[in-house]
């Protein structure tokens, strides 16, 4: 499900860049699974810049300032479906997301310009939500901001462009909070008749 952060960072950087989803935007936003192809596009021409690219740190840890050992193992009740009559325990494990945004730009102006708008964008920490498609249906809100621990890293002329130019990159690194991994356990709801039989009084003597 963590790919579920990958699309909604993506798609809203998509939208702050292109709001009116044109065709042949300014600014391409390339999510993870796309980033391997910039390669093969450089070499054939097919790419134009300036690019933002996203992909996420290969490293994912449990963040154990925030792990509830009812929540991880046991579960909390969380949804009936009406349907099966069965009750799901939601379990969730809080994660250590982060992830390297690369901006690659031909030229300086576009690269400071971009830069600028991407740090105004996440020094606060800047909501999304995603949907989950489990049995909960359930939306969950995270965070993310710009990894304060992490410089900025900026290179000139590391990558060449069709031996005549030269592709400026800088990478900012963000991290999130509020991300889960989440799973739920069914139990099946039993009914159950009483019947009460109201007891008679006795006469006293």
């Amino acid at each position: 499900m963590i790919y579920l952060y990958d699309e909604a960072i993506v798609n809203d950087l998509k939208n702050s860049f292109n709001p009116n989803a044109v065709e042949n935007p300014v600014v391409s936003v390339v999510s993870p699974d796309k980033v391997i192809d910039i390669a093969a596009q450089l070499q054939n021409d097919e790419i134009t810049f300036p690019i933002v690219a996203l992909t996420r740190n290969d490293d994912i840890s449990i963040d154990t300032n925030l792990t509830n050992f009812t929540r991880m193992h046991k579960g909390v009740a969380a949804v009936i479906d009406p349907k099966t009559n069965n009750l799901y325990y939601e379990h969730a494990i809080p994660l250590n997301l982060e992830y390297s945004l690369t901006v690659l730009a031909t030229n300086t102006a576009d690269m400071d310009e971009l830069i600028r708008e991407l740090i105004f964008k996440y020094t606060r920490m800047y909501f999304l939500t995603i949907t989950l498609p489990y049995e909960g249906q359930r939306k969950v809100r995270f965070g993310v901001t710009i990894n304060s621990d992490s410089a900025i890293e900026r290179s000139s002329g590391v990558v060449e462009y069709l031996e005549s130019g030269q592709i400026y990159q800088s990478i900012i690194r963000l991290k999130c909070e509020g991300c889960v991994y989440v799973k739920y356990t069914p139990v099946h709801l039993k009914r159950t008749a009483h019947e009460i039989v109201p007891a008679v009084p006795t006469k006293s003597k």
